[in-house]
Formats: structure tokens, sequence, C-alpha cells
């Protein structure tokens, strides 16, 4: 019998000034737990755990299924986890997330430690996996589960995908669970530095050539309503005073959106809690910024990722750099924070084309930027161009543990060698503080980051010391 299951986050590396629950995993817990199945979150990354910790604590709980989940760079990590909470508890191991969704058969062979894995949305597919292994688990109960890879004797079985979840279904799920994270403490989330992480939509309508859409591109959402009432929870429950929206795109100019804000304002929300999420370049005007502004934002996110048109043009993000420095005039002249994403190692790239992205940054001055290596994570057509070494492509690895935006190296391009990414990379996050005069705003940088700067050093020296061992 399943009676208990955990779901497992694994530790940090490097990102620790960033340690903030994940909806997945919420979402997750509440369905099983909706579905009276007794159901934990072990969050090592959240809480600072190490390895041995999360595994310890696992164990305690005593479940009798655990499930983690795991981005591209993360898979080996997941699956060193499962190994040892294993061999403490001989239970079986489920692992979600966006690797397993790019290539659900190949998971599952390269890493005996899991013995299931779910594709796509899992609140269905999890549930439907306990109760199905409370009965056995019989072959035809495990084969009728959509979204469901699994193991049959010696072979990786994959079903069909599961349909995405309805805009209805989506109104429906209970909300979030974060009583692992915060148990029922009504001030949980009264910190300064403290927000609630909420959802109001999934897919997005686009097809940049470097993202997977994990959850399609259909666009799924739940009616302001349900919105509303969402956001009066986390402000009972948890104290909340800031809500991140965390859809790929929330802040669009579209009725849905405009009905939100609008019932913000009427309900006096704009007055208890402040907001941020992201936006589109193509999607900012002067009336949604205002309007955004009267109902509580105060910082926006952006993704521009080249100072290029042509570039632009043919990763599929349909925007030019003249609509980039027309939307950031809007957000700026609203008073508004704004934070740019850019990367370096597009499709054809060049010293020019990634120093025009670096002379964007610059020159735009947002109050801050990320600013990534490209990286060919399975499921995107990046990854598909580097396999076949395509617009200038060279992939240097297949160890997943490299294909991490910061500090690791998996792909090169013609003309552009890994090391010269990785300047102009830095030079970027320079450039932005030094040629704006932002020098305290350089200092906090670094200081808030320190760790990180840290791990990547030992990483990179580690690297130099294998490649001369070998």
């Amino acid at each position: 019998m399943t009676r208990k299951v955990a779901l497992v986050r694994l530790p940090g590396t490097y990102a620790d000034w960033f340690r903030r629950p994940i909806l997945g995993i919420t979402y997750l817990a509440a369905r099983l737990n909706h579905a009276g199945i007794d159901t934990q979150i072990f969050d090592a990354y959240f809480h600072g755990w190490s390895m041995d910790e999360l595994v310890q604590r696992v164990a305690d709980y005593g479940p009798d299924l655990f499930g983690l989940t795991a981005m591209t760079h993360e898979i080996s990590r997941a699956a060193e986890a499962a190994q040892k909470i294993k061999a403490k508890i001989n239970i079986p191991a489920l692992v979600g997330g966006a690797h397993v969704t790019a290539l659900p058969r190949d998971t599952l062979i390269q890493y005996p430690e899991f013995d299931y894995g779910v594709f796509g949305e899992g609140e269905n597919a999890v549930v439907e996996l306990v109760n199905a292994l409370n009965d056995g688990p019989d072959e035809s109960r495990l084969s009728g589960i959509a979204g469901l890879v699994y193991r049959r004797n010696n072979e990786v079985v994959r079903n069909s995908a599961g349909d995405f979840l309805s805009a209805a279904d989506l109104d429906d799920l209970p909300f979030p669970d974060f009583s692992s994270y915060y148990g029922d403490n009504p001030r949980a989330l009264s910190g300064k530095d403290q927000y609630y992480p909420l959802i109001t939509s999934r897919g997005c309508p686009y097809s940049c050539a470097f993202c997977m859409q994990v959850l399609g591109r259909k666009v799924r959402a739940r009616s302001p309503e349900n919105v509303l009432a969402e956001i009066e929870h986390a402000i009972s429950r948890y104290g909340a005073h800031t809500i991140d929206f965390q859809d790929e795109i929330f802040l669009a100019d579209n009725q849905r959106t405009r009905h939100i804000l609008d019932l913000m304002i009427s309900a006096g929300l704009n007055r208890r809690i402040r907001w941020r999420g992201l936006t589109r370049v193509n999607m900012v005007t002067e009336s949604i910024i205002d309007l955004a502004k009267q109902a509580g934002c105060h910082h926006l996110e952006m993704g521009v990722e080249s100072g290029n048109d042509a570039i632009l043009a043919d990763i599929g993000k349909n925007i030019t750099v003249h609509q980039v420095e027309q939307a950031v005039g809007i957000i700026k002249k609203a008073g508004l924070e704004l934070v740019t994403y850019y990367i370096i190692g597009h499709p054809n790239e060049t010293p020019d084309t990634a120093r025009q992205t670096v002379d964007l940054a610059a020159r735009l001055n947002t109050d801050g930027i990320a600013v990534g290596l490209m990286v060919p994570y399975p499921g995107t057509r990046i990854y598909d161009l580097a396999k076949q070494g395509r617009a200038g492509y060279r992939l240097l690895t297949e160890d997943w543990s490299q294909y991490d935006k910061y500090g690791s190296k998996a792909l090169e391009i013609s003309g552009l060698p890994h090391d010269e990414m990785v300047r102009l990379q830095k030079r970027a996050y320079l450039n932005l503080y030094v040629k704006n005069y932002r020098f305290l705003n350089l200092a906090g940088f670094v200081w808030k980051r320190r760790r990180a700067f840290q791990y990547f050093a030992q990483k990179k020296l580690y690297g130099l010391r294998k490649g001369r061992s070998g």
C-alpha cells in the first residue's frame, strides 16, 4: 500500500540567494493530499540541507514512494539522490520535471535508479500511479496512465502523453500546498524579501528556439475570480505582501489580464499587496503598464535575448531591437523596476552579434540583467541544431550536468569558442554597472553572489585538473 509520498527537491549548488518554493511540487502535494494520500515536500534547496541530511529526513518520514523533480542539469544528481534514498529505504522512485518530459524513455534507460517517470503535467498521472500501486501494481493499470513511463521486466515502456489540463481543470485544482515550507504560520511571508508564487495560466503561444515549452503552446488560463481567491488566501494564510506571478507571460495587453488587474483594484488588493511578473516586448503598451502600476505592480521582467534583429527573427522571438527600446522606455517612464534577460550563443552567432547584445544590455540600463550562455536543452530546436552540427554549433558533451546557463560547457559556435562566450557574458554584467556609473550596484551584485563565484571557480579548476589528468 502506498500510504505516504515524499516529494523531493535536490540541494542547491550556488544560487543560495534565491531560495524559494517551486510551484510544481506544491501543486502535486495539494493534489495528492486532496486525494487522501499523505504527502510531504522535502525541499533541500529551500532549507539548505545537504544531500545526506535530505536522505535522512526522507527516510525518517518513511514514505512508500518518493518523487524527485529535476531539470536537465540536475538529472544526474537526482539519480544519485534516488540511489541513496533507496539504499536507506527500499521503495520505488519517481522522476518528473523538464528533463524526463523531453526524454521520457531515455531518462529511465540511462538512469536505472528511477522506477517511474511522469512527463508533462503531473497532477493526474501521479495520483493515478499511486492508486495503481495500491492495487499491485497491475500491468493493465499502469499501461492506462497517460504521461507515465515505467519498467516492465527488462524494457522501458512509454505510455501516450496526457492531455494538458483545461482552464476549467486549473480552476478545480486545490491551491498549492506550502505547509511543508511554512506550516500554519500566518506570518510566514511577512518578511521584507518574501513573496508568494502564483501562476494564473499554463502554456506559451510562442516558439522560441531555445525553449522546450514544458507546459505546451496552448495557453490555458484560470478565471480571474479564481486568481483573486488565491491572492486572498495567500494574504490570510501566510501574510503575503508580494505576489510573484510566474506565468510564462503574465502581463499581456488583453482582455483577461485587464480583467484581473481591474478586479485587483476594485477589491482594494492594490493597497494590500504589490506584485511582480513577466511581460513580453511586443505586449508592452503605455495603457497596460499604467493599469499594472495602478493594480500594484512594482517589478517586471522581460526576455530580450539578443541585440541583433536578424538573430531575433531566426530564433522565433518575433520582436526587434527598436521594439525592445520602446518597451523599456515605457516601463522606465512608469517608474517600475525592470530586469531583462539575454543569451550569448544563438544560432550562427558571431563575436559581432554577441557584442551587440552586450552593448544593448548596457545601453538599456535596466535595474538588473541575467545573461546566460546558450544551452542545447533536449526538446528544443537548439538541441536539434547542435546534434546535427548546424547553425555553426558544435556539441561539446552530453554530460547533462554541463547543461546549465552559468558556469558550464555544453556548446560552442564556429568562430565563437566557449571561452569567448564566457568572456562576453562577464563583460555584459560589468558593462551594465561600469558604463552607467553604478558602482555601488556592482558591489552589491558581487557580494550577493559571492558563493556562486566561488562555486564556478572551483568547478573550472576541477575541469582543468580533470583535463590534465586525462
